[in-house]
Formats: C-alpha cells, structure tokens, sequence
C-alpha cells in the first residue's frame, strides 16, 4: 500500500499551513530529520508571471511554509523551476516570492546549468536534459497547484515536473510527443527517470497546494479560482494525482497519466492500494468542479483518421485569438511548437494560425498573459464520445 495524505486547510494562513503540511508529512511517515543535512531542492509551479489571487502559479504562502519546515530542520533549499516564456525572477516578483527567498535563505541559481538523466526503463523516450541543480539534490519536493488542463485533464504532481525541462525546450516535447496519450507517456518516462534513471535515486514527496485550486480552461489566465480547501502529500506521483482527481470530481480513467502509471505500477498498480489518510475525502470533495473545455476529447483524437489533418479539424476544439483582448506580444507564436502562428496581417490585429500545422497542444492558451485565447469546437466535434 501507498500512502496519501489529506488534510483539510482553508486559507493560506502561516501557522494553518505550517500544521497541515507538517501533518501530511507524518501522515506518509515521512519524518521531518530526513532534512538535516541534505540537499532539498523545492519545486513550485511558475507557469508564468502572475497575481497571486489568479491561483496560476503555487501561492507563495505555500511555498514559505514548506521551505521554513526544511530550513527548520537543517535542509539547504534550492529552488528548481524554469518557466517557458519569462525569467524566474520576474515570475518570483510578481507573485511575491522574493522576500520568502531572501529571508529563508533560498538558493535560485542563476547560471542555467543543465545536466542529463537517463530512463533504461522507457516506454518512449529515454534521454532528458533538466535543469543542472536537480542532480545535486537529495530530496526534491513537488510542489504543484491543482488546477484544470486541456490536454492532460489535470496538472498536479506528475504534470509539474515538466518545468525540471529549461525553457521553451518543454514546448518542443509537444511536437514529439503530439496528443493526450503520447504526452502523458512523455511525462511518466520523465518521472520515472527523476526518481530511477541514471541521475541516481532520488527521494521525491509530492506536496499539493489545494487550498485554492483553479477549474474551467486552466491552467493560465483563462482558468477560474476555485476554493478546494486541502493539502495532499505522497511519494507515488500517480498515487497522489488520482486522489487528487477524485477530490475534485474527475473519474482517474479520464487523466491519461493515471491509468498509464497504475499500468507501468510506478508507486502503485491501482486505486486499491492506496491507503488514504488524514481528512475523509467525502468531506470535502467537490462534485461541480468544471474541467477545461477541451479535456472531454477522448484517445480517439489520437489515432487514425482523427489525427489527420482534415479530420483534427472537424473533430476537435481549435484556439483561436480574440482580438479584444489580444495585445499582440506574440507570446503564443514563440511557444508554439508546431510554428503554426504567424504574426498578424493587415486585415485582423490578432496573430494567423495555421490549423492544419497546429497539434492542439494549447499551449498557447495556456501562456497567454491576457486570456486572449479562445477554444471554438469543430463543427463535427459533438459526434466524439464525452463531448
């Protein structure tokens, strides 16, 4: 049996979070003098520069609670996170990171340092290249906001580890790794290499901000808030997204990266073996939490004659730039992996796509700073099962 905990924590108040974090962690029989000493490298969601009230990038509360615990308890914190489009450093100003890092004496490297690591255990990819400071942790703690996703149903613990990728490389995985399926495969070789691969092993405990959580089209600007109230905590990545899922709602069959973990047993083979503990899930789950509009597509979507381009077309929900809100800062056309967006002609003040280059990703949605991307389904898309 896997342990995940959850513990109920209503608002990001100092000494509430420091009890709840603190609790989850001996709820998995994680003792706290495992820090003494080590190399503890925290890594938060840094989406993008963002208010900390649009619950895009883990609250800073959060973070400060978990980085004191450490530090209490002798640990050198590191903090590891590469955003797509900005700096850490400004990501960190907005969201009022920059006293927490100074005053706890957090590490933020600044020398773009990479190194690789290896999976011999791979389902599709073997060879990753990551940000320099991971290697030299001993402990590296997830720490990744609960929110909606349209091409992985959620991002919580398995999805987050995807910033350890520096930069704009991670949009680039899109592109080899194209649909639900296929990326969610990407992202448990990763994890897999992170916790057995050539790095060496590496002790990773998810710890999950749910107090507040975001619903709708997230996980960017186009996102909603959305009061959740917990904290989760466990070692199985896979363990702890699908307790996640089912404390919002969501059926674990519906999020690609569960079912492919139990299958691959990575921490655990199904929902049986895991040992819940802490707070009664029926307490607090949410059964009207919205998910993003297009993660009702289903596996088909992947496969052939859907895949193809007149088909993808039809049958699944397209971005499309909304000329009210655009600024035209182009955000979306450098991340696009697919180089399906051009700059804007004369005739609209909003950027061309190419709907037939576009791999429905959305990653453009989801960096866009001002929520000026809209979904429009395909015409034929009401025909697809769980539209």
């Amino acid at each position: 049996m896997v342990e995940v905990s959850l513990v109920k924590c209503m608002e990001y108040r100092a000494d509430l979070l420091e009890e709840a974090i603190g609790q989850s962690l001996a709820n998995i029989g994680f003792p706290l003098s495992s820090f003494e000493n080590k190399n503890v490298a925290l890594k938060p969601n840094f989406l993008m520069a963002s208010a900390v009230d649009k619950a895009i990038i883990t609250h800073p509360a959060f973070f400060r609670a978990v980085a004191k615990i450490v530090r209490d308890h002798g640990g050198r914190i590191v903090l590891v996170e590469s955003p797509a489009m900005e700096s850490a450093k400004r990501v960190m100003k907005k969201g009022e990171y920059l006293p927490i890092v100074e005053k706890l004496d957090v590490t933020v490297p600044s020398n773009g340092r990479k190194g690789v690591i290896l999976n011999p255990e791979e389902r599709r990819f073997r060879r990753f290249e990551v940000l320099g400071p991971v290697l030299d942790a001993d402990i590296i703690i997830n720490l990744p906001k609960l929110k909606t996703h349209g091409l992985t149903t959620i991002t919580c613990a398995v999805k987050n580890l995807l910033g350890l990728i520096p930069g704009l490389e991670k949009s680039q995985w899109h592109m080899k790794a194209p649909g639900k399926e296929a990326f969610s495969e990407f992202l448990l070789d990763l994890n897999e290499a992170l916790l057995y691969g050539s790095g060496g092993p590496k002790t990773i405990v998810h710890l999950v901000d749910g107090v507040v959580g975001q619903e709708g089209n997230g996980p960017g600007p186009s996102g909603t808030p959305r009061q959740i109230g917990a904290v989760l905590a466990g070692t199985s990545p896979v363990a702890t997204d699908c307790v996640a899922a089912d404390l919002i709602g969501f059926d674990y069959r519906s999020i690609p990266s569960v079912e492919g973990g139990f299958e691959r047993k990575l921490g655990v083979s199904s929902p049986a073996e895991i040992d819940r503990v802490g707070e009664d899930i029926n307490s607090l789950r949410l059964e009207d939490f919205r998910p993003a509009k297009h993660s009702l597509s289903t596996a088909t979507y992947d496969r052939w004659p859907f895949n193809r381009k007149g088909f993808r077309n039809l049958f699944t929900s397209k971005p499309v730039p909304q000329g009210e809100k655009c600024t035209l800062c182009y955000q979306c056309m450098a991340i696009c992996p697919a180089g399906a967006i051009e700059k804007a002609d004369r005739s609209r003040n909003v950027p061309r796509y190419d709907y037939d280059k576009c791999i429905r990703c959305y990653c453009c949605m989801e960096i866009c700073p001002e929520a000026a991307v809209d979904l429009k389904s395909g015409v034929l898309e009401w025909m697809m099962p769980g539209s």
